[in-house]
């Protein structure tokens, strides 16, 4: 057993509470948080914050080898450029560029991350990753006469990743959107994650682009589909796409472009969302709207994607984007929700007994200091966010990574 004593242990719970010069008790889980435990502990320091690890929700690894490839700016230029550099940027990025992936999130304080895999070659570089993975299998593909084969390849690489599963690596299921998967592959997916209990993604209403495709038929998206697929139909409405997840749990991913009646099936389905504002303004396509978000009670998480739409997977640099860009938010407010979306949120999303220091979670933990002593402990969240970019300790199941 450890025990660990901070100036300021954020517990991350439902009621928010800030414990100062308090002390955690952990194995693998979270035996007690306290004052003046009996026995020894480990004091980290002036200034120093514990708080449960961070958990970066939405990852695509398979593109981290990617730095100027890619056409940031314009999303259908940066899907067009997507399309075209997609199998180089796979070749390129071997161990080397998934361990300088994985290094950069656990020094950043990440434990868990979720990852979109389209093709199953990542696995074989990820089953030894020393963080928690939840592996979503990813299926696409629009043309329903090679439906059968896509969804063959589909099961072969679940049936991959399950011979691996452990209390590290997890499996889910990702379907790519409702503008790319056919809703024959859609329905055949779903019922797989609701057979096996398993957490699903799937991206949404990232661009205007995608807003007038499905619902008119119109705008950039037919250019595309003519260009790219000779598919020039929208095969789905989106609120009969989110009804297909009801009885799941799902994360849509961005949801930029979403309007009150999807935001309202969301919550009704008791679904997630993924908010990646970095990849967002890099493509161009808006910010998603967080006062509708939390008027609907819908559990939202931050994330930072991949590093096809980022420059970095680094989750304080993607919060404290997100702070300064909600400009219609108050900051202090927002501070407190936006760490909570990197912990306690995002281990919802994922399925995962972690995210807050509770008795009885998972002992993922991370601790750092800050330059200076916080007298109000209300300012704590937006000075963690302002002055964090790497942590001192990083603790998995209880041991230091």
């Amino acid at each position: 057993m450890i025990k660990l004593k901070a100036d300021y242990v954020l517990t991350m719970n439902k009621n928010y509470e800030i414990l100062e010069n308090a002390e955690v008790l952990f194995d693998k889980k979270i035996i007690d948080i306290e004052y003046n435990l009996p026995g020894e502990s480990i004091y980290l320091g002036k200034n120093s914050v514990l708080m449960p690890a961070l958990i970066n929700a939405h990852t695509h690894l398979e593109f981290s080898s990617n730095k100027t490839s890619l056409n940031f700016g314009d999303f259908i230029s940066w899907l067009d450029s997507v399309i075209i550099n997609r199998e180089e940027l796979f070749i390129k990025c071997k161990n080397r560029c998934f361990k300088k992936a994985i290094d950069e999130m656990k020094k950043s304080g990440i434990c868990a991350f979720g990852e979109i895999s389209s093709s199953g070659e990542d696995l074989k570089y990820l089953k030894h990753s020393p963080l928690k993975t939840v592996y979503f299998n990813e299926i696409i593909g629009t043309n329903p006469a090679v439906a059968d084969m896509l969804y063959q390849d589909f099961l072969a690489r679940l049936n991959e990743s399950e011979k691996i599963k452990n209390e590290k690596f997890k499996i889910g299921l990702s379907i790519h959107s409702p503008y790319s998967v056919h809703p024959i592959l859609m329905d055949k997916a779903i019922n797989i994650a609701k057979e096996k209990n398993l957490p699903i993604q799937a991206h949404f209403m990232e661009s205007k682009a995608e807003r007038k495709w499905l619902d008119k038929g119109e705008g950039e998206f037919k250019l595309f589909f003519e260009k790219h697929f000779k598919n020039a139909k929208p095969l789905i409405k989106p609120l009969e796409f989110i009804e297909k997840f009801k009885n799941t749990n799902t994360t849509f991913i961005h949801c930029v472009y979403a309007n009150e009646e999807e935001f309202q099936k969301i919550s009704e389905i008791d679904a997630n969302i993924a908010h990646c504002p970095v990849s967002n303004r890099l493509l161009n396509v808006g910010l998603l709207n967080l006062e509708t978000v939390k008027n609907h009670s819908i559990n939202y998480s931050v994330a930072t994607d991949g590093l096809s739409s980022n420059y970095s997977l680094n989750l304080f640099k993607e919060i404290r984007a997100a702070l300064l860009m909600h400009v219609d938010l108050h900051p202090k407010y927002l501070a407190k929700d936006l760490l909570k979306a990197v912990t306690l949120n995002a281990a919802k999303s994922l399925g995962l007994n972690n995210g807050s220091i509770e008795k009885g979670k998972d002992a993922d933990l991370i601790s750092f200091k800050l330059p200076d002593k916080v007298k109000n402990p209300e300012n704590l969240p937006m000075q963690i966010i302002l002055h964090t970019n790497e942590v001192e300790k990083l603790f998995i199941n209880g041991e230091e990574i």
